[in-house]
């Protein structure tokens, strides 16, 4: 987030993520500057995390359930595309549309 100064850029985000300072950890990335003249200046940059409240989900438990998914689903598409194979359809199961070469266009 950034904003003129820090404060303000901390505030920001905390409001944006809907977060007390005591829950996140703020980190900031750029202060405020001025040129030589006040011409240019660089607003202040702060990133704000949210502290987890819990241990991380397992990554196993996704994959163990997306297999008992494709088990329960009735056979592989492989299956399905040879069923439907003389049914005049391609591997998509979009109907074909050829044109005989003998015939006039």
């Amino acid at each position: 987030m950034t904003a003129p100064t820090v404060d303000e850029a901390r505030d920001r985000a905390l409001d944006a993520l809907f977060v007390t300072a005591e829950d996140a950890d703020v980190e900031v990335l750029a202060t405020p500057t001025r040129s030589h003249w006040g011409l240019r200046h660089h607003p202040a940059r702060v990133r704000v995390r949210v502290r987890p409240t819990g241990p991380p989900p397992r990554v196993g438990d996704a994959r163990r359930d997306r297999r008992q998914r494709r088990r329960s689903g009735g056979g592989s598409r492989n299956a399905k595309r040879r069923q439907n194979a003389g049914q005049g359809q391609n591997s998509s199961g979009k109907r074909s549309r050829r044109r005989s070469r003998s015939g006039s266009r």
